[in-house]
């Protein structure tokens, strides 16, 4: 993907996803703080004790399970691939699709800011944008875990996590 391209997604991107998404050079996902698709790919599968195949199937069930319309979670499905990279040629081929679903896409970053705050507990009403409540999250989590505040330190924590989760994941159980 060009250097064009990638910024003007990239840009449009954030608009639609809130602070700190964006994509790369590559035109993968990229979350806010340094999580890229594989450590989100790992914190889902922890968080929420099942093994997932593929980035974009652990976001579709993490979506699912925080309260993004389905309508969003479609939508991700259609302009993802499983790498969590963005296929340009299917945003192409679904614009008119693409633009009616914006609405609900626009409710991604609100409702994992909300899983952060709420189910996890260390981000706070005063982390207003979801880069804040990501920054705030790995910062506890890594006080609760006795470990670096690094991404890949806190993931290494597995069974540390994993009960950090538990509670939330006992009372979002479907």
């Amino acid at each position: 993907m060009n250097a064009i391209t990638t910024r003007l997604l990239s840009k449009g991107i954030e608009q639609v996803a809130g602070s700190g998404v964006g994509i790369d050079e590559d035109g993968g996902l990229c979350f806010p703080d340094g999580l890229t698709p594989k450590r989100v790919h790992r914190f889902i599968e922890i968080v929420l004790a099942q093994d997932f195949e593929t980035p974009k199937s652990a976001l579709a069930a993490l979506f699912a399970r925080v309260g993004v319309p389905s309508a969003a979670i479609e939508a991700l499905r259609e302009v993802l691939t499983d790498d969590a990279s963005l296929d340009v040629s299917a945003i192409a081929k679904h614009p008119v699709a693409l633009a009616r679903s914006l609405p609900s896409v626009r409710q991604i970053p609100v409702a994992f800011r909300t899983f952060l705050v709420e189910g996890l507990g260390f981000a706070t009403e005063k982390d207003g944008t979801l880069e804040e409540a990501v920054v705030s999250t790995r910062k506890g989590a890594a006080r609760a875990l006795g470990c670096k505040a690094r991404w890949d330190a806190i993931l290494a924590e597995k069974d540390g996590v994993g009960e950090i989760a538990r509670g939330w994941r006992e009372r979002s159980a479907p």
